[in-house]
């Protein structure tokens, strides 16, 4: 099995990232900070709510620290939250049996397994990730059954 975990300094340096993903939505930070001075500047009822959002985004994007999740290039898909920060684990794409996608109330997780039995778990926090996992490994996908309460 090629997929294995190993140390991020030794990934493949040509490697091409199709799409990284990270902690830290960026441009939705950016754009709260943006509407946050224009509020300030448009009325002077709005000056507190403005500084305000303003206050908390560039909190949120200076202060807050940021990674990367994951990265899919045509080969393998690359996810980084390990127990050592120094470590990765790398996924090939034909090794992957199916994977899925459970949201739950704090985080949601992309669950894969993997041809020899192992299954990986990658905490996320959009779902756009299955955007690309359905683009390379469509007809894996396993579907979540609805849980009855």
């Amino acid at each position: 099995m090629k997929s294995q975990v190993i140390r991020i300094r030794n990934l493949p340096a040509t490697r091409s990232v199709l799409q990284r993903y990270q902690l830290k939505p960026t441009l939705l930070l950016v754009s709260m900070i943006i509407i946050g001075m224009l509020l300030v500047a448009a009325r002077p009822y709005l000056l507190l709510g403005g500084i305000m959002m303003t206050m908390l985004g560039a909190f949120c994007l200076f202060v807050m620290p940021d990674g990367i999740l994951c990265e899919f290039t045509r080969e393998y898909l690359i996810l980084y939250n390990r127990r050592r920060s120094d470590d990765c684990m790398l996924i090939y794409w034909d090794e992957i049996v199916s994977w899925k996608y459970e949201k739950h109330s704090n985080a949601d997780e992309l669950i894969i397994t993997l041809v020899d039995g192992s299954t990986q778990k990658q905490e996320c926090y959009s779902k756009r990730i299955c955007i690309y996992m359905r683009i390379y490994v469509p007809e894996k996908e396993a579907r979540v059954r609805a849980r009855k309460l």
